[in-house]
């Protein structure tokens, strides 16, 4: 298979060189979406081995997965895998994805972290939890993390899942209507990482983000498949 490693970036000049280096122990392309970053991470990602995509302004997570996806399909990729840029997804984890999908054949694969809650920050944990629950009533399908962003996107995603947000609620919106389309959808666990000390430079607002999410949720419920 032929697989592109995804990096979406903003103002993360601090962590992007290892979360690229050690990306390509185990894939040879690595593409860094640089979000519009007023910082060096395009730089210091180019010089670490990736290719970089500049986006001029910050457009948001939904945008440059909507960017990658174009990527990889014009580059003839049979699936992404794609991972934070803060190091809270530990790039050693990636074969598990790769394995997966070789054995299952899951059109989207998933990391789930809710192994272990404790280390999940409530206001991330209960928001998280709850739309486990309710998108496995609205896909039918088990749903074991909903808002991890270390997935696996075969090419077939890519081709017939358009990405309509450009905000976290991208993620969320494109496991909807993939599952209401019947694409099985699978989950491998991962760790739980959350630093303390300044290096998690997470952009997820939770008030704003989870209010987008679940108005996402609700046309899903209501609306016809997009």
């Amino acid at each position: 298979m032929k697989i592109c490693g995804v990096i979406p970036a903003f103002n993360n000049e601090s962590t992007i060189d290892t979360v690229v280096k050690e990306t390509k122990h185990y894939i040879e392309r690595v593409i860094v979406v640089d979000d519009g970053s007023t910082d060096k991470t395009a730089d210091i990602a180019g010089d670490a081995g990736a290719h970089v995509i500049r986006i001029p302004t910050n457009r948001g997570k939904g945008n440059a997965l909507r960017v990658s996806f174009r990527y990889a399909l014009d580059h003839d990729c049979d699936a992404i895998i794609t991972l934070d840029a803060d190091l809270q997804h530990d790039p050693s984890e990636i074969p598990k994805f790769l394995e997966h999908h070789r054995i299952f054949q899951s059109k989207i694969i998933i990391g789930n972290r809710l192994g272990h809650k404790e280390k999940i920050p409530r206001v991330r944990y209960v928001p998280n939890r709850i739309g486990t629950c309710l998108y496995s009533l609205l896909i039918g399908q088990p749903v074991e993390d909903s808002q991890c962003g270390f997935r696996l996107y075969d090419r077939e995603i890519m081709q017939n899942i358009y990405i309509l947000n450009d905000g976290f609620e991208a993620e969320a919106d494109v496991l909807l209507r993939a599952g209401k389309r019947g694409y099985k959808i699978g989950f491998v666990p991962i760790k739980t990482i959350y630093f303390m000390d300044g290096r998690h430079r997470s952009y997820y607002r939770p008030v704003k983000d989870t209010f987008h999410i679940s108005i996402n949720y609700l046309k899903n419920l209501f609306w016809k498949d997009r």
